[in-house]
């Protein structure tokens, strides 16, 4: 017998006598409403929020590169926000021609700028995300190994978009006609690398 028993005359009931504590509510995921429309989880509201500042980085790297532009290329950084329940459908990669369009007519033909790998990386993130969202529902979540899986699929598309503006600065200033092989190498690229991405399977989500 332990002291406090002495003292108390009275044995600390032991943890296999206890009943049984009840099992814990299921959790539930916090949504949010706008209106009329499906409830959105947080996980697909940040999905959201990070096409949109993928798009913001790329106008800004596009701003910088071209020395300015007119104010109205801002308003695409709405686009996602107001496309948010068409993230499977083919309005991304609408806007994101858009915005490759833009990048080829404003900018002098013939020039690089290291804003161009900013640029790649807004497109990237820009790009994964909705694709990543479609892979939900509206008010579901990401497990970690989706989020692992599209984080390795971003890393790989980063490394490469460097490799490629290292290869194009080493190679500008020299008499090499590359105009117009450049850019159909390079968007036959663009269009491969959308089509790995949108093609391979993101592990199940919770």
């Amino acid at each position: 017998m332990r002291p406090w028993e002495r003292l108390t005359g009275r044995r600390r009931t032991t943890a296999a006598t206890l009943p049984d504590a009840p099992s814990a509510a299921p959790q539930r995921r916090r949504t949010l409403r706008f209106g009329a429309g499906p409830e959105w989880s947080f996980a697909q509201l940040g999905a959201t929020a990070v096409t949109t500042a993928g798009v913001l980085v790329y106008l800004g790297a596009m701003h910088r590169a071209v020395g300015g532009f007119d104010g109205v290329w801002w308003l695409l950084v709405l686009v996602p926000v107001v496309t948010m329940p068409w993230a499977g459908s083919a309005v991304p990669l609408a806007l994101w021609v858009v915005l490759l369009v833009g990048w080829f007519v404003l900018t002098p033909e013939g020039t690089f700028s290291w804003w161009a790998l900013v640029a790649a990386a807004g497109v990237i993130a820009g790009h994964a995300a909705p694709a990543l969202s479609a892979a939900s529902p509206p008010a579901g979540s990401f497990s970690r190994a989706t989020v692992a899986q599209w984080s390795r699929h971003v890393l790989v598309a980063l490394c490469a978009a460097g490799a490629v503006a290292v290869t194009v600065a080493a190679l500008v200033g020299r008499e090499l006609q590359l105009g117009a092989a450049g850019l159909v190498v390079g968007l036959l690229g663009l269009g491969a690398g959308l089509w790995w991405v949108r093609t391979s399977p993101p592990a199940t989500p919770e």
